[in-house]
């Protein structure tokens, strides 16, 4: 299947320039890295906000432009790569695109949250740490659409032959995003504790899949326009094997 080589790498690097963006806005402006803990009463959570209320709201604003830009862009190219391998009907390719859709949702409505914590920081404490929980949960809890993407991108990667020339999903891509679905579901014990490794601020739920995270995304990046670069190199080579 061709696609346009530029676009896809136009896809490929927004999300790595959303991500980086999200993170500066993240840690930098809206101080959440690393995260506040649980047990936080309402009057610490309140300083949170009122502290660099401007520059937190600006945060907010910039993740709420790069939250989207953040894996949409991405799952689309590597549908398309997907989409190669797949014969008929592209059944894991489709779901990988909606499931990565459908994923966005979960990060840049917590940014949305906090910034109406953020909005107002004259009403009662209570309700900004109402709005803070919430935020937090809404960000570690969900596992929704993001380990069926990751499922799909693995079955893909382990199930099928890749053609001619390096592979955008070579086997160890598919190994990594097992164990990338894997630990997404740490999130969820988040939910049980309000302290300790299994809290929201804690290693299972927050930074062992945020670490992984951000190596996942770095190696399906290269594998993806690594690819590229080899089918538009193939498409370029004549039959006599001499690259025109």
């Amino acid at each position: 299947m061709y696609a346009n080589a530029r676009g896809q790498r136009i896809l490929i690097w927004t999300t790595i320039v959303s991500i980086v963006l999200f993170g500066i806005a993240f840690s930098g402006l809206m101080h959440l890295f690393p995260p506040p803990p649980p047990t936080a009463d309402a009057a610490e959570v309140l300083r949170i906000y009122s502290a660099h209320n401007t520059e937190f709201r600006v945060g907010v604003v910039v993740c709420l432009l790069t939250g989207t830009g953040t894996l949409l862009p991405l799952s689309v190219a590597i549908s398309v790569q997907m989409m190669r391998l797949e014969q008929g009907i592209p059944l894991w390719s489709i779901t990988q695109a909606l499931t990565g859709a459908l994923g966005t949702i979960f990060l840049w409505g917590p940014p949305l949250i906090w910034g109406a914590a953020a909005f107002t920081v004259t009403r009662d404490p209570s309700l900004t740490l109402l709005l803070h929980e919430l935020g937090w949960l809404s960000f570690i809890t969900p596992v929704t659409a993001f380990p069926l993407q990751l499922v799909s991108i693995a079955f893909v990667s382990l199930t099928r032959n890749p053609p001619p020339g390096r592979p955008a999903f070579p086997r160890w891509i598919g190994y990594l995003t097992v164990w990338q679905a894997l630990q997404s579901f740490g999130g969820l014990v988040a939910m049980l504790f309000k302290s300790g490794p299994l809290a929201w601020d804690g290693l299972i739920p927050f930074y062992f899949p945020l670490t992984l995270f951000f190596i996942w995304v770095v190696a399906i990046s290269y594998t993806l326009l690594r690819a590229i670069s080899d089918q538009e190199r193939s498409r370029a080579r004549p039959l006599g094997g001499e690259v025109t």
